[in-house]
């Protein structure tokens, strides 16, 4: 089966009523941010299943997922490293007069723009940054830098009759 292009933007409560599901990509060139932390511009795109549909209470939701391989940065060795990045959603559609207290933990609001739809590209773009690991490192038995080896320097310790007290310029002024 062919890949196709995730849409930009789409109507969920629509979307949701004819229980439709995309089964695509999101073009790689256009997650400027996602690229942005990366340590080399991803030319594989992100790989995104989405579907709509009525949940038992009669919410309109939008679930999927987003997977895509990109080299990141070690901060241990500073080399890049590969990585795979996975990212779960699932969204519920609000608008701006609508509350989101009887929205159940399950789905996290999304507010719908003016005309009843949402910006598909970046919620996507923003679930894979944050499926980022927090600090990115090798496996440590992969990583150039042995964690065992470092060396953080030494502090010599200062005896506390060759240190010169701060105040003393005071107290010459104090006795004139």
């Amino acid at each position: 089966m062919q890949k196709v292009r995730i849409p930009v933007t789409v109507d969920p409560v629509k979307s949701a009523n004819k229980k439709q599901t995309f089964d695509g990509l999101v073009p790689a060139k256009t997650l400027s941010r996602f690229q942005g932390l990366l340590a080399e511009v991803c030319d594989s795109d992100p790989e995104v299943k989405v579907e709509f549909g009525i949940d038992e209470q009669g919410i309109s939701y939008f679930a999927g997922s987003a997977t895509t391989a990109v080299k990141l940065t070690c901060q241990r060795c500073n080399m890049p490293f590969a990585v795979d990045i996975a990212a779960q959603f699932a969204y519920a559609p609000v608008s701006s007069r609508q509350g989101t207290d009887e929205l159940p933990e399950r789905y996290e609001a999304i507010e719908v723009n003016e005309f009843g739809e949402v910006n598909l590209h970046g919620l996507i773009e923003d679930e894979l940054i944050l499926a980022m690991p927090l600090v990115a490192k090798h496996d440590p038995k992969n990583c150039q830098v042995d964690r065992d080896a470092m060396s953080w320097g030494e502090i010599e310790e200062e005896s506390k009759d060759d240190s010169e007290n701060p105040f003393s310029v005071l107290q010459e002024l104090k006795r004139k």
